[in-house]
């Protein structure tokens, strides 16, 4: 079993809802930083990424969400929220990949979107996280989507915005183990599993899941992540 220090060591901690104000996200960040460590990074949408960047130590990273939910805004409003979020002090960049435009034929919509803000992201020193929404896709959509991100650039893959209803799932996973690993490029390339990961026992499954593929050392921050809220609740509770 992974330690409740080394899952809470991967999370990133995440409140995204439309309630959210000041002082909830000053709580999360307030819990960033608990008892059994620091979490990876704090996830919150971009209106409050300058609080964030002020009440966290450089140590937890600054994420936020572009294309979210829905995956279908105009690539300039998502550039326009990716280059204000990297001013604010984001150092990561969740972006939904454009998967209905895929699953109507248009894949350049998304590898040409994923390119544009993985070059931004990288050249501000950023990461970028493109969520698949595997929730909505089937398995050979899953693994064409992995591959064209990760050609395009993406730092991590990501299951779910956990805004519908099947979240992050160990068959998607699988998937996308898999995808990176055929790439080679799992030195560079991360995983990050969001959407209803809310169970010790869940995360301990897609770690071990992780682990049996690349080995318990690629199970950090560096390369693997959980979105979660109410999971950093039951590991401090339990």
């Amino acid at each position: 079993m992974f330690t409740k220090n080394q899952i809470v060591q991967v999370m990133d901690l995440t409140s995204l809802n439309e309630t959210d104000t000041p002082a909830t996200i000053i709580a999360l960040c307030d819990k960033a930083r608990n008892a059994l460590g620091d979490v990876a990074a704090v996830c919150v949408y971009l209106p409050f990424v300058a609080l964030a960047k002020s009440r966290l130590p450089e140590t937890v990273a600054v994420a936020t969400v572009v294309n979210f939910p829905t995956g279908d805004e105009p690539a300039e409003q998502v550039i326009a929220d990716t280059q204000q979020a990297l001013q604010d002090g984001a150092n990561e960049i969740d972006m939904v990949f454009p998967y209905r435009a895929f699953q109507q034929g248009q894949a350049e919509v998304g590898r040409d979107l994923t390119a544009k803000i993985a070059q931004i992201c990288h050249e501000k020193g950023a990461k970028l996280k493109v969520i698949l929404e595997t929730g909505a896709l089937n398995d050979e959509e899953i693994a064409q989507i992995a591959q064209i991100c990760i050609q395009a650039g993406a730092d991590f893959l990501k299951t779910s915005t956990g805004k519908i209803p099947q979240g992050a799932s160990l068959n998607a996973a699988a998937i996308l183990l898999q995808a990176i690993q055929k790439s080679g490029k799992q030195d560079g390339v991360g995983i990050k599993l969001s959407g209803g990961v809310r169970e010790i026992q869940a995360a301990h499954d897609f770690m071990q899941q992780a682990a049996d593929v690349f080995g318990t050392d690629w199970v950090q921050a560096k390369t693997f992540r959980i979105g979660a809220s109410a999971l950093l609740d039951n590991l401090l509770k339990n």
